[in-house]
């Protein structure tokens, strides 16, 4: 009689594992977990790789009960949405299955992912699945701790303005992307023509980061990030009225950030302090997002800047 085929969970494989290591036969585990003898050496093979795939997740604090070590198909924007998901669940907030459709449609633009993903309902329950969340269906279209969160915050800045920052030291900065060459979606045809001739979506994508103060008198250089380190468009130039860096998909992450912070932000913001002649606290307020470092990592760098997120 043919063997029922059994698939466990990671953290079945896991125990077998440990258990072999222990000197416990194979056959022991064979006969608890209802597999055969080819199952476990089969396990016994690719221990390292179970056992390291299910410390990422441990350490993500992810689902241990999936059976493949299969990963999403944009890791970028799967574990951007599940770290803005984790963020909401910490601070209280209901989160529904639209609006986690609708977050991953963001990120997804915000990162240049895939022009073809729709964050479709087969989308949903497979990330539901692969982090191990049951539930998140939730009545009703607000979410009024994001109104009670904001409210918090705005507590928070009138009493840091209290401490001594002044109008011309605060400063906020945020990015956005920009997709060069895109032509028009829709253009004029004759009646003659069913259709004008289609075009792809150019993948030429930009990040730009856009920082000033709150009065206006002071505009940080522009940072922007693209795929290629060296464009030909500045084979011959010497004075960029900007700062460039650039990552393999002209996306922003932690790295770029924290170095335009130490290097950009902070000593253009000096020089405007000598240029007026006054000195003073710094605050910079940002997003908090996936692609920024901490407000802890940023706030060791100089003591008289204090960088702060903003609610979501």
């Amino acid at each position: 009689m043919k063997r029922k085929r059994v698939v466990h969970t990671l953290k079945d494989k896991r125990e077998i594992i440990e258990t072999l290591r222990k000197g416990v036969p194979g056959r022991s585990s064979a006969e608890k977990y209802g597999v055969g003898a080819s199952t476990i050496c089969d396990i016994k093979k690719k221990s390292e790789n179970i056992l390291g795939f299910s410390k990422d997740l441990a350490e993500a604090e992810r689902n241990l009960e999936r059976k493949v070590m299969k990963k999403a198909p944009n890791e970028e924007v799967d574990q951007a949405v599940y770290v803005w998901f984790m963020q909401k669940c910490a601070m209280g907030q209901p989160i529904s299955g639209p609006l986690l459709c609708e977050k991953a449609l963001h990120f997804n633009a915000r990162l240049g992912g895939n022009s073809s993903f729709r964050a479709s309902t087969g989308w949903l329950h497979k990330f539901k699945r692969r982090h191990g969340i049951p539930e998140i269906e939730t009545h009703g279209e607000k979410m009024p701790a994001d109104e009670s969160s904001a409210s918090t915050f705005n507590d928070e800045l009138k009493r840091y303005l209290d401490q001594g920052y002044e109008e011309e030291f605060i400063y906020n900065a945020d990015e956005t992307g920009l997709q060069r060459k895109v032509p028009l979606k829709r253009s004029l045809a004759s009646r003659t023509e069913d259709a004008t001739t289609g075009c792809k979506l150019s993948k030429e994508r930009i990040t730009v980061m856009i920082c000033a103060n709150s009065s206006g008198t002071h505009r940080i250089p522009l940072l922007l990030n693209r795929k290629s380190k060296k464009p030909k468009s500045f084979k011959h130039a010497k004075n960029l009225p900007a700062v460039y860096s650039s990552q393999k998909k002209g996306w922003m992450n932690s790295e770029i950030f924290a170095n335009s912070f130490k290097n950009t932000f902070i000593p253009d913001v000096k020089k405007f302090q000598n240029l007026i002649g006054k000195t003073g606290k710094v605050l910079l307020l940002i997003d908090n997002a996936p692609s920024h470092p901490s407000a802890a990592c940023l706030n060791r760098i100089d003591e008289t800047v204090e960088v702060r997120f903003l609610p979501h």
